[in-house]
């Protein structure tokens, strides 16, 4: 009896992964705490089943991990419907960027059922900055968060907190960081009295879900996501960053929208743009925009938003632009 229903669940297994893909779905769901992290570091990989595997038997999970394609860790694990198959492993420091290939396999009983795989990226422990340039800026960072602080300390570079009222001179500042999501009441005061200087600080605008009515841009309100985006590769903003790197930073990212005007006063630089065919309008992720002598950057990708050594490139990259600004400013 007991042989007759192994072979009708072997029989109703193979009819069910014959069926057409669209019609079927996944055995088990595969995730990864994140998908890019600072070496040394642990990975951590999660596995477990979905409502799809009804069928009775023992689940097992061959998990390899490849680093440049090169085989470094197979383990197997055993998974149910109650507890998920939990993988970590700690990567040594490494040299440089480094692709990780993750594929899990799925076994019932010992027969192949289905694989998975996830690409993962190591990065270096982080370089420090050049100082010779920026030893001799004036940072603020304008973020109650202080999450930009903590970035400036990570890097050992000076930068005074704006948030506070007494640290302000605004003549003095050659470099300013307004941090994600600030409440547009404090960017109108701030950001009144930053472009009325004459010294006309470079301003660095991380991602925003309001900006000012007379900043000449707009978030829009609705069907603002990405769908077709082109990037410029050799934008001195996206240095050491991949098109895969900028795709994933662009999910879940809201692109400003710029209209196209001919001014000789103005200009606008954008290098991660949604692509539409809409010509009287830029709709940019990041972008650049010179106007009368006055830098102005801004970005809606995510910097902030944790430690992946993404964001890290991307805000050490911001800064290095705007130090070569300042420097050609003044002189």
């Amino acid at each position: 009896m007991k042989t007759r229903t192994t072979v009708v669940c072997c029989v109703l297994m193979a009819i069910y992964l014959l069926l057409p893909q669209p019609c079927r779905g996944s055995f088990f769901e595969m995730t990864l705490k994140q998908d890019s992290i600072y070496t040394p570091g642990k990975m951590n990989l999660t596995m477990k089943l979905t409502s799809k595997a009804k069928i009775e038997g023992d689940y097992r999970l061959k998990v390899r991990i490849y680093v440049a394609d090169t085989l470094v860790r197979k383990q197997t694990l055993p998974v149910t419907k109650k507890k998920p198959a939990l993988f970590e492993l700690t990567f040594p420091d490494v040299h440089s960027k480094a692709d990780v290939r993750c594929r899990a396999e799925l076994f019932i009983d010992g027969q192949f059922i289905e694989a998975k795989a996830k690409p993962f990226t190591l990065w270096p422990p982080i370089a420090p900055y050049s100082k010779e340039s920026i030893s001799s800026k004036v940072i603020w960072t304008f973020d109650t968060s202080g999450k930009l602080q903590r970035f400036f300390r990570d890097l050992e570079i000076e930068a005074t907190d704006a948030a506070f009222q007494a640290a302000r001179d605004f003549g003095t500042p050659d470099i300013v960081f307004i941090g994600q999501y600030v409440d547009p009441k404090n960017m109108q005061v701030i950001t009144h009295h930053l472009m009325s200087v004459e010294t006309k600080p470079v301003i660095i605008f991380l991602r925003q879900k309001e900006l000012l009515k007379n900043a000449k841009l707009e978030i829009p309100k609705e069907n603002n996501r990405s769908k077709s985006v082109v990037c410029d590769p050799n934008s001195p903003l996206l240095q050491g960053l991949t098109r895969r790197d900028i795709m994933n930073m662009v999910d879940n990212a809201i692109y400003v929208k710029i209209k196209r005007k001919k001014d000789k006063n103005r200009s606008v630089d954008s290098c991660v743009t949604e692509a539409t065919k809409d010509k009287k309008n830029i709709y940019s992720y990041l972008c650049t925009i010179k106007e009368k002598g006055r830098v102005t950057i801004y970005c809606q990708l995510p910097v902030t938003d944790g430690d992946d050594p993404r964001f890290r490139i991307l805000f050490k990259n911001l800064l290095k632009f705007a130090d070569k600004i300042s420097d050609s400013q003044k002189n």
